[in-house]
């Protein structure tokens, strides 16, 4: 599969290269694409600030936004307006800063929580207002931009949090745990939350992008696809398995109009094995199901799955330090090759004309696309 010729998405050259004291935890973009926030397990935030010339490699700025405390930073990212970033971590302590401020060389926090030294490792912000929610032990808060403070306190109460994620439509917060999903609707936070009872614990969910459907993990090696029918779960979900090894990560496509991919599809990953699962509709809705197709290509663990935003040019990496494209999740596209080391998290810059991934060797690599390549997944 690796030897059929493909024109490349990105310069296998990287751009830009940079290196830290400990492994990388997390990197994201800012909404403009100038900015690479980059975090790692020694505590320290750094902010990369691209050069005007695109394409040519040196030309950006490495600032210092926290430095180096031996407390892990697990949680880095932008708000969906671009107006802020928060970042928390092993040591208890919630960080925001104001983004314009950040583009000016302002380079303090406008708000520091600390939140009694309890590990935060779980952070998502809302996907069209300024606020976002955070575990905290058995709890979930929320923090709100606009009233620069925290706005709810949600008990899960059946244990500690172990995965957050937002509806699509950012009416509900989704909360996951030992046992079971939460559902509270933000409206009214003091509403009693929508709840799943599951057999085991779940530390990983996401929402396809309309909403319709929610892919969660257990600890018994199962993917279940829960339907969601605007204020209830669906109370026959689907069970996926056959998985070789725990789900390291899930992604939804975006779907295409005038296409094979008009109807959302997910992509898991497991041991070495991708697998790309389309709905099969039947005339009733015990004729429904899931169907897996394999991807193989990585001869490591597969950590991580992502696309750029609008489109279905799959992304996965892992453990022998490759990162793989992939066309609609269908052809192999393009092998970026690292050190070798593990790659720890990955992400695509919004106008998806960029990678960024970081490693366990504190490696940081940035792509940019070929100048003259054709577009992917659209």
């Amino acid at each position: 599969m690796k030897n059929v010729k493909k024109q490349a998405i990105l310069n296998h050259k990287p751009q830009w290269r940079g290196s830290f004291e400990e492994y990388i935890t997390a990197i994201d973009w800012s909404q403009d694409g100038k900015s690479l926030a980059i975090a790692n397990a020694a505590g320290e935030i750094s902010l990369y600030q691209a050069g005007s010339k695109s394409g040519k490699s040196s030309g950006g700025k490495l600032n210092t936004l926290k430095t180096a405390d031996e407390a892990s930073i697990d949680c880095l990212q932008f708000s969906a307006d671009g107006q802020w970033l928060a970042a928390a971590g092993q040591g208890g302590q919630l960080q925001i800063w104001d983004a314009q401020k950040l583009s000016q060389g302002e380079f303090e926090p406008a708000v520091t929580l600390d939140l009694g030294g309890k590990w935060i490792d779980r952070l998502v912000w809302h996907p069209t207002i300024a606020e976002f929610a955070y575990s905290l032990g058995k709890y979930v808060q929320v923090w709100s931009a606009i009233e620069q403070d925290i706005v709810a306190t949600l008990d899960f109460d059946q244990s500690t949090v172990l995965a957050l994620d937002w509806h699509p439509s950012g009416d509900w917060l989704t909360v996951g745990g030992y046992k079971g999903l939460k559902m509270w609707q933000r409206q009214d936070w003091f509403n009693d939350p929508v709840t799943l009872e599951l057999a085991t614990a779940t530390n990983l969910i996401s929402w396809d992008r309309g909403g319709k459907y929610l892919a969660t993990d257990t600890m018994d090696m199962l993917v279940i696809l829960i339907g969601w029918l605007g204020d209830d779960f669906d109370a026959d979900p689907w069970r996926l398995s056959g998985f070789p090894g725990k789900i390291r990560d899930f992604v939804w496509s975006y779907p295409q109009a005038d296409s094979s991919d008009a109807k959302p599809f997910l992509v898991s990953c497991s041991g070495a094995d991708i697998v790309v699962w389309h709905k099969i509709d039947g005339a009733t809705r015990e004729e429904e199901t899931w169907s897996g197709t394999l991807l193989q290509g990585h001869s490591g663990q597969v950590n991580l799955l992502t696309m750029p935003a609008g489109q279905n040019l799959l992304t996965s990496a892992g453990a022998e330090g490759e990162i793989m494209l992939w066309d609609r999740a269908k052809t192999w596209l393009q092998t970026l090759n690292t050190s070798k080391s593990e790659i720890t998290c990955v992400a695509w810059q919004s106008g998806g004309k960029k990678l960024a991934a970081g490693n366990e060797n504190g490696e940081v690599f940035i792509w940019a696309e070929q100048t003259k390549s054709a577009g992917f997944g659209a």
